[in-house]
């Protein structure tokens, strides 16, 4: 099909920096094409080539690639990333990425201590969490977790909640730790903090698309599940944007995982309303994230 590419931007990429290829977050990240031949996996990632990376990036106009950050604590093999590189690499790299700091729930207080210093630095848009697959999961409304969402709130940021059964299971738990129910509550505890589902939820793609629709301050952000030709609950997030979520949705790749040339044209072919389009690439994020994409 033939479309006119709008200034996307890719709401989960993490580049072939040394902040994530000298440690186990890169090789895990690259789990689907390691294992499956179905994902072939970028040539700029089994390279770990950043310029490669950015020449994919103009080709698939990716204006941005949004650094989500990963504080473990050494949950299963997911390793993490030091905010301070995430730092590094935004505003060496300004007119490419953009970065969410991690917070380790391990250790909240480091994390909110880090938010405090690095909140306002240029081109950091975001806080991030994984409670589902942290060393001890807990579920996203646990009382651990509100000094977070009150800061990301103080802060004006938003918070990127990942959730997926791979990554609960990478973490070393169950899948039933990635549902989304839990989000809700946080959601209508804190009706001005806005919350983006990085992964979905997947596979609990109809009880994510149910708990956005009853909270307008909830993002999906399904990335490379809804961006994978064949991908199983890939149609109910795109029938969840169609009818009910159009400026609730949010594109990404998920880079390394995903090729990004090949998840921007599975994504235009997964049956998305033509109108809403621009909004899921682009216009929902740049809203969400005080962009000017000029």
């Amino acid at each position: 099909m033939t479309y006119m590419m709008p200034p996307i931007v890719d709401m989960r990429l993490r580049p072939p920096i040394p902040a994530w290829t000298r440690g186990s977050v890169f090789r895990t990240a690259m789990h689907y094409p390691r294992k499956m031949i179905s994902f072939k996996g970028a040539r700029s990632a089994w390279l770990e080539d950043l310029d490669i990376l950015f020449e994919e990036m103009d080709s698939s106009s990716i204006r941005y690639g949004v650094l989500v950050g990963r504080a473990s604590s050494g949950a299963g093999n997911l390793g993490g990333v030091e905010n301070r590189e995430i730092v590094e690499a935004v505003n060496t790299y300004p007119d490419r990425f953009l970065g969410f700091l991690g917070v380790d729930l391990d250790d909240i207080d480091r994390g909110l201590a880090e938010i405090r210093e690095y909140a306002s630095e240029t081109n950091i848009k975001g806080v991030s969490i994984e409670p589902g697959s942290a060393r001890d999961p807990r579920w996203s409304d646990d009382a651990s977790l509100d000094p977070v969402y009150q800061a990301a709130l103080e802060h004006d940021l938003p918070v990127s909640i990942s959730l997926s059964g791979l990554l609960s299971v990478l973490g070393g738990h169950d899948i039933t730790w990635s549902s989304p129910v839990s989000i809700q509550r946080v959601a209508q505890k804190y009706p001005d903090l806005k919350i983006i589902v990085s992964h979905a939820a997947w596979p609990y793609a109809a009880e994510m698309v149910v708990v956005a629709m009853a909270c307008p301050n909830i993002y999906v952000s399904p990335d490379l599940y809804a961006a994978t030709k064949d991908m199983i609950c890939a149609d109910t997030y795109v029938k969840g944007a169609n009818m009910f979520l159009e400026n609730q949705t949010l594109f990404g790749s998920a880079y390394p995982v995903k090729d990004i040339q090949e998840a921007v044209r599975d994504f235009l072919d997964m049956g998305w309303r033509q109108d809403i389009i621009p909004k899921i690439l682009y216009g929902n994020a740049a809203k969400l994230l005080k962009l000017d994409l000029g």
